[in-house]
């Protein structure tokens, strides 16, 4: 019932900041559709019966006596997300597919000024607290508190405060660089699911259009794109610029791994796979390998597991952070099961136990949303869904993580 507390959150929050949209839509319709949908997917059919059955089919009969009459758009879309927010499947998601600016008009100031009188601006949620006073206060909150001030990338400064139910979060636009934001609109909505993981209903920054994004870690003064200010430390992203595939000897005893990608998706991508598999097939000879799965975002078995057999005789150094994914996190799981195997570094993402095999996208009746059903069932991982695989050795965050792999080995050898 957690998200169910959530979306009530938010349904409230928007109406006490009048109304931010003057389009409506019938929203009974499109919730229809999207339970349609999601009664087919694997997720439901393995996690929605007896109680949970009952408890979808009631929130699903309360949510349809509030629709008689179309509602605003974005209210819509946070009710049928809470229908969603039923079952535990971080791959399903829910598009909205209006766009409030394009890319093109917020370069044009005329355009841009012209969409700063309307509604849906100055309408849009806003803090109720006093920025500086807000400023103050989060300056003061410790380095690990998720309270605090936030720097996306160069371009806003956020301040992330609790809500009232002291669980959740809402992040507050303090600077902005771009121009279609101001200081004092929210920017997002942090929600507590478990342990370090929280789900994000946000804004998008150039389009400023809602979007909803599940299994968010926590750690390192990182919440997803959002990096605290004074926290400089970054050793759990992966090397900068470097291909999604990279086989290299650091030492005489120890070779390195670097996967980022297993979609077969992409020609390109499975040529690459191909002809890399090739060559390691013949270079793995070292008896320590590091495999860095770090910020893998997934694909196709058939990508990732043939290196299961090149690996089974290794010491295997698995490095994952919190943004490894799907495949990625079900080839951790594999590799773990090798005899000599250790995994390092950050819980993994939680998005593993369904998939999607065809990638069936379905705008509602409206046309407002777009619906990405699960098709693939992968329900022996349902442990690790929207929480993660966590390593038995995690690693700091200060320092150059495949040092301190090496030095690890190291003293294994020891």
């Amino acid at each position: 019932m957690k998200n169910l507390v959530l979306f009530s959150i938010l349904f409230l929050f928007a109406m006490t900041s009048v109304f931010a949209q003057s389009l409506t839509c019938d929203c009974k319709t499109d919730l229809a559709f999207i339970v349609e949908k999601i009664k087919k997917m694997p997720s439901y059919k393995k996690q929605i019966k007896g109680q949970k059955e009952t408890q979808f089919e009631t929130v699903y009969a309360s949510l349809s006596k509030k629709l008689e009459q179309p509602i605003l758009i974005e209210d819509c879309y946070k009710m049928l997300l809470e229908q969603m927010s039923l079952i535990n499947d971080v791959h399903a998601s829910l598009r909205f597919n209006d766009t409030y600016l394009t890319t093109e008009n917020a370069k044009d100031d005329a355009k841009l000024s012209a969409f700063k009188t309307s509604d849906l601006f100055k309408n849009h949620p806003k803090t109720l607290r006093d920025l500086s006073e807000l400023k103050k206060e989060l300056s003061k909150k410790a380095i690990g508190d998720l309270e605090g001030i936030y720097g996306y990338g160069d371009q806003q400064q956020i301040g992330i405060y609790y809500a009232d139910n002291k669980m959740d979060f809402i992040g507050v636009v303090l600077e902005s660089q771009i121009n279609q934001w101001e200081a004092g609109e929210i920017k997002f909505y942090l929600t507590h699911t478990n342990g370090i993981k929280y789900d994000v209903y946000y804004y998008n920054h150039e389009t400023r259009t809602p979007s909803f994004i599940k299994s968010m870690s926590f750690e390192n003064g990182r919440i997803w794109s959002y990096k605290k200010v004074g926290n400089t430390s970054n050793a759990e992203l992966p090397i900068q610029d470097q291909s999604d595939w990279v086989f290299k000897t650091l030492n005489t005893n120890t070779q390195y791994l670097y996967f980022g990608n297993f979609s077969s998706f992409s020609k390109e991508n499975k040529e690459t796979y191909k002809t890399f598999y090739a060559n390691v097939k013949t270079k793995l000879s070292a008896e320590n390998i590091i495999v860095d799965l770090r910020s893998n975002r997934g694909g196709n078995s058939k990508l990732s597991d043939p290196f299961l057999k090149l690996l089974k005789n290794k010491n295997v150094y698995i490095l994952t952070n919190c943004f490894a994914g799907s495949n990625g996190e079900q080839f951790v799981l594999k590799l773990k099961d090798l005899k000599n195997a250790q995994h390092l570094g950050q819980t993994t993402r939680g998005i593993i136990a369904y998939g999607m095999n065809y990638g069936y996208q379905h705008d509602t009746p409206s046309g407002h949303f777009m619906i990405t059903p699960t098709d693939m069932n992968f329900h022996k991982y349902i442990q690790y869904e929207g929480k993660g695989v966590s390593p038995e050795r995690p690693l700091d965050f200060d320092r150059d993580w495949i040092e301190q792999t090496l030095e690890i080995i190291e003293k294994d050898a020891q």
